[in-house]
């Protein structure tokens, strides 16, 4: 690994830097598309000394991965306390741009754990973004976003997408999503699932559905209140920081007015990539404010059609 290594991701420069350099680290392959050249917007300053701070009160934790500490001069992320040989503390001043990864055990890889995911939901806080727990496609330069907890289908809906022609998985498993010049854009992220897809993207997001499996293909639209709730459970903002949470919930509010979620049941094979396309096709035939709230889709031998249902 160089001295300074930079990254983009969702159109955030980060730079990391080594001091002093060592060379038995290398950019693991899923990081490798978000290579960029020497632009640093966020440093990371990555010291095998460790510095001596006043961590501060512990403020949120998320066992047995990491604990949260509050104090005046910023925020302490304990990474890994329980495996000596992973420990590592992220420190975040309040401004959240110059921030430090101090290794205590013998493994030095930066990308190793959650620090890298950290800091950039901390850093998308303050940028009007968020990290989703969800699959994210490039169809065509049309953003979709199958968003669900563990187990509800991302991986076997990226599969199924890999199969096809004409687009690009930018992650299987998390997700950005920013607004940008009046509207919402899709990134994907380093942090793959057990299907290991990885790309940069930037395209303009055109959907969101919550998906779960079912034993056919059916779309509903849902009501405001409904997306933001399904956006907190399916997200990754910062519920350490208040005033973050209070971003985060306008976030999801505006995008739950301009971009169409519907809720997804689905069977696991192609024809719920047909039932998607067309679907998407049909509803950007209208205004969104004109898709009300209560119709469904679903698809059956001789296509995708439209049935009343009472929505969420």
């Amino acid at each position: 690994m160089p001295t300074d290594l930079f990254l983009t991701i969702a159109d955030i420069p980060v730079a990391l830097e080594w001091s002093p350099p060592i060379s038995r680290v290398k950019t693991p392959p899923a990081y490798r598309p978000f290579l960029s050249s020497g632009r640093a917007g966020t440093r990371l300053r990555l010291s095998t000394a460790t510095q001596h701070l006043d961590d501060g009160i512990k403020a949120f934790e998320s066992p047995p991965i990491w604990s949260l500490y509050r104090s005046p001069s910023g925020l302490s992320f304990h990474i890994y306390d329980a495996y000596p040989d992973l420990r590592r503390t992220l420190f975040i001043p309040p401004a959240g741009r110059d921030a430090r990864l101090d290794f205590s055990g013998s493994d030095w890889d930066p990308f190793a754990g959650p620090a890298m995911e950290l800091l950039l939901i901390t850093v998308l806080a303050d940028c009007e973004g968020v990290v989703l727990h969800g699959c994210g496609i490039d169809a065509g330069g049309r953003g979709i976003v199958f968003a669900g907890e563990s187990g509800a289908g991302k991986t076997t809906l990226s599969r199924l997408w890999f199969e096809e022609e004409g687009g690009e998985i930018l992650s299987d498993d998390r997700v950005i999503v920013r607004r940008q010049d009046g509207g919402f854009r899709l990134y994907g992220t380093p942090w793959h699932g057990e299907a290991c897809f990885a790309a940069p993207g930037g395209v303009p997001l055109e959907r969101i559905y919550f998906i779960r499996h079912g034993s056919w293909n059916h779309a509903s639209n849902m009501s405001a209140a409904g997306v933001v709730r399904e956006l907190l459970k399916c997200s990754f903002p910062p519920f350490w920081d208040a005033s973050g949470m209070r971003a985060a919930l306008e976030f999801f509010d505006a995008l739950a007015g301009a971009v169409p979620c519907e809720e997804l049941s689905f069977t696991p094979e192609r024809a719920v990539i047909d039932f998607v396309l067309s679907s998407a096709l049909r509803r950007a035939a209208l205004p969104y404010r004109q898709q009300g709230v209560g119709e469904a889709f679903s698809l059956d031998d001789r296509g995708w059609k439209a049935a009343p249902t009472s929505g969420t």
